[in-house]
């Protein structure tokens, strides 16, 4: 799953992090994390899914991606998923092992 989403002027290649779907009035927004979301009800924390909605914010975790590139004018990022052993290896290094995929 490679996409375009808005990001900060800081972000570059090689860039990892965990990607957010905010859907907000009908607007949707993408955002990279540097923890995962967690949901509203058990406060866990989670890698895929619906995790729940406040103040009219609905927020979906979509996994781990990398920035491949960024556009010229700095505020659009392509992202690509991990998956495998290099997400596997990146939630290790990051302190959720818990949500590597069996």
């Amino acid at each position: 799953m490679d996409r375009w989403i808005d990001c900060e002027l800081s972000a570059m290649p090689g860039l990892t992090g965990y990607l957010v779907e905010t859907v907000h009035d009908g607007k949707v927004s993408w955002s990279l994390r540097e923890r995962p979301l967690r949901t509203n009800q058990s406060n866990e924390p989670r890698l895929m899914g619906w995790c729940g909605e406040t103040n009219n914010r609905s927020r979906t975790a979509h996994g781990v991606v990398e920035i491949v590139k960024v556009n010229k004018a700095n505020d659009r990022a392509m992202v690509a998923r991990l998956r495998g052993e290099r997400l596997a290896s990146f939630l290790e290094s990051d302190g959720y092992p818990e949500l590597i995929p069996r």
